[in-house]
């Protein structure tokens, strides 16, 4: 970055010294006429001091391509892998479709300011000195009047700026929530298409785009406010008086006709550079105000580090050892217990969703969980995926207290609603794999999840692209293909959450058949409403109020009588009745 500055900063500066050799120049010229060889001397250093600035400029653009341009692009690297890296409750409670449109915002702005850094703010920073400097050499009136008229552009630029960086603001908050709220109907199409609210989606649309239009309109007014008080400064100010005063120098014999010139090149230096400089220090309040909004929604006021995000083999290199509650390898076949679990969501503290939670699981046990909505079902499946952290003594595994992000490492998840990657299905069967696999045990995964019949079928077999969210196939599809992936995510535990809940008769016999092969020497937690998918369960417990109300066999269950034998009552087709 120096060395490329450093170029541009030589060739700023053959330029910035032209005003003088200009007015020596043209005295050279009066002294002596056409025929004055000093002429051609000064003549010479214009020349080469033009050739200086087009050599040095053109080796900072190669500098500039050579060794910068691609960290600008890894700065939206570092953001994402930040974002990606964030623990569970960061996304619950953030806008996606404008966590995405943020990111985006702060890349394009850095790249922004480091290209201007280097062909811009070092010249700025080379020619404004030199006016001022070249300026009192002339006399010191000059050099006070243009003086004085740089720091009062600054003093009244930075009252004028900072209006405009509210405003901006304020603007760069209504575009990131509109093109949030448009990510999120286009990616919710489905919904839209079914209800048939096209028009409304599309009046809300373009009332929140004349948010932004008045947002826009008060960023213009102070942007014409910005360009009018610097204009009044230059236009104004400095021309009248600077001419002149100079003028009436000359004519008084207290300027010397090179003197003379070198002030009218720097004035006509000064007046066509200084709205670059304006504009550039507008456009950097401008900048900053995007990043400044898009910053502390995406992080607050955490500084960034530039560090990997969370992989596999990070999660697992982390371990305090035994006992520890670090992030360690994946949980092997172990007794696990959850001792005294108590937890409530971060935004409603004071009502706690488990409370005096005690279970253990045996190795290679398969344990059934039941209750009614707002039991603390999916509550649970969320604490043994890590997606908030518990407190020391909570897991033990093993007769070891363990964190519950290291004990997530060991667990295989087939979710409800599986939700794709617009990607092929080979890259949705692989996703999550620890190591490369080979097409033969894809395939060999698909086939045991009874997926290969119609991936075999489709346009392009295993490289057909499944849409977004997976919308090109069927539940049952997309079940088995999420089936197909725990398969090759072999790990020691499983975790079913109501995976055969929105199925049809046909499809739930496949993914069943499938479960239980998938489900062979693993200890398995299933949560489902229909019941009848847990009768080979070894253990069934029933969730009431975040505590467990019920444990045991199916058969023992339904002969106490209880809340299992009264769910199991109330069942129509297979499925827990709401009523």
């Amino acid at each position: 970055m120096l060395l490329v500055m450093a170029s541009f900063a030589v060739s700023t500066a053959a330029l910035a010294v032209l005003p003088i050799f200009v007015g020596r120049l043209v005295q050279s010229l009066a002294q002596q006429g056409m025929s004055g060889g000093v002429a051609y001397r000064y003549a010479l250093v214009l020349i080469g001091a033009n050739l200086v600035h087009d050599l040095f400029w053109r080796i900072g653009e190669l500098l500039y391509r050579r060794m910068i341009i691609q960290h600008g692009y890894e700065c939206e690297d570092i953001l994402f892998g930040r974002v990606i890296g964030q623990r569970y409750p960061y996304f619950v409670g953030k806008f996606t479709g404008k966590i995405s449109s943020y990111v985006a915002t702060v890349g394009r702005e850095f790249r922004e300011i480091l290209e201007s850094a280097c062909f811009t703010y070092v010249e700025m920073l080379i020619r404004v000195p030199s006016i001022v400097v070249i300026m009192f050499a002339v006399n010191l009136w000059s050099g006070l009047t243009f003086l004085g008229a740089v720091l009062l552009m600054f003093a009244v630029g930075r009252r004028t700026a900072r209006w405009s960086f509210r405003a901006e603001k304020e603007l760069a908050d209504e575009v990131s929530e509109m093109d949030g709220h448009v990510i999120d109907i286009i990616a919710n199409f489905v919904s839209v298409k079914s209800f048939r609210q096209e028009r409304a989606e599309y009046d809300e649309v373009r009332r929140r785009r004349r948010n932004v239009v008045e947002a826009a309109r008060r960023s213009s007014w102070w942007d014409i406010v910005f360009w009018a008080s610097m204009s009044l400064v230059v236009r104004w100010l400095v021309w009248p008086l600077a001419i002149l005063l100079n003028l009436y120098l000359y004519r008084d014999g207290q300027l010397s006709l090179a003197q003379f010139a070198t002030f009218l090149s720097v004035l006509v230096m000064f007046s066509d550079f200084i709205w670059v400089m304006v504009w550039e220090v507008a456009q950097l309040n401008l900048r900053l105000a995007r990043v400044d909004e898009a910053y502390r929604y995406l992080f607050g006021v955490e500084p960034v580090e530039p560090v990997e995000p969370v992989t596999r083999r990070g999660l697992w290199s982390g371990s305090t050892g035994p006992g520890g509650d670090g992030d360690g390898p994946p949980a092997g076949h172990g007794r696990l217990e959850l001792r005294g679990l108590a937890f409530a969501y971060p935004d409603s503290p004071g009502r706690p969703v488990l409370s005096g939670f005690d279970l253990v699981i045996e190795p290679g046990e398969k344990i059934g969980v039941v209750g009614r909505s707002g039991s603390g079902k999916t509550t649970l499946v969320k604490l043994l995926l890590g997606y908030y952290p518990l407190p020391r003594g909570a897991v033990l595994l093993e007769g070891r207290e363990t964190a519950n992000t290291r004990l997530a490492a060991g667990i295989s998840y087939v979710p409800q609603d599986t939700a794709l990657f617009h990607r092929s299905i080979r890259d949705n069967i692989t996703y999550g794999s620890a190591v490369s696999v080979s097409q033969q045990e894809v395939e060999a995964a698909a086939i045991r999840a009874h997926a290969h019949d119609f991936i075999t079928r489709a346009p392009n077999g295993y490289d057909t692209l499944v849409g977004e969210r997976g919308i090109r196939l069927s539940t049952g599809q997309r079940q088995r293909i999420a089936i197909a992936r725990a398969f090759l995510d072999d790990k020691p535990m499983l975790i079913l959450d109501e995976a055969t809940s929105a199925l049809d008769s046909e499809s739930e016999v496949l993914v069943q058949h499938a479960l239980e092969q998938l489900w062979t020497g693993k200890t398995v937690i299933a949560v489902a409403h229909r019941l009848s998918t847990l009768l080979n369960m070894d253990r069934i417990i029933v969730l009431a109020d975040g505590e467990i109300a019920e444990q045991g066999t199916h058969r023992e269950l339904l002969a106490s009588g209880g809340r299992y034998s009264a769910l199991w009552e109330r069942q129509s087709g297979g499925m827990i009745s709401l009523g």
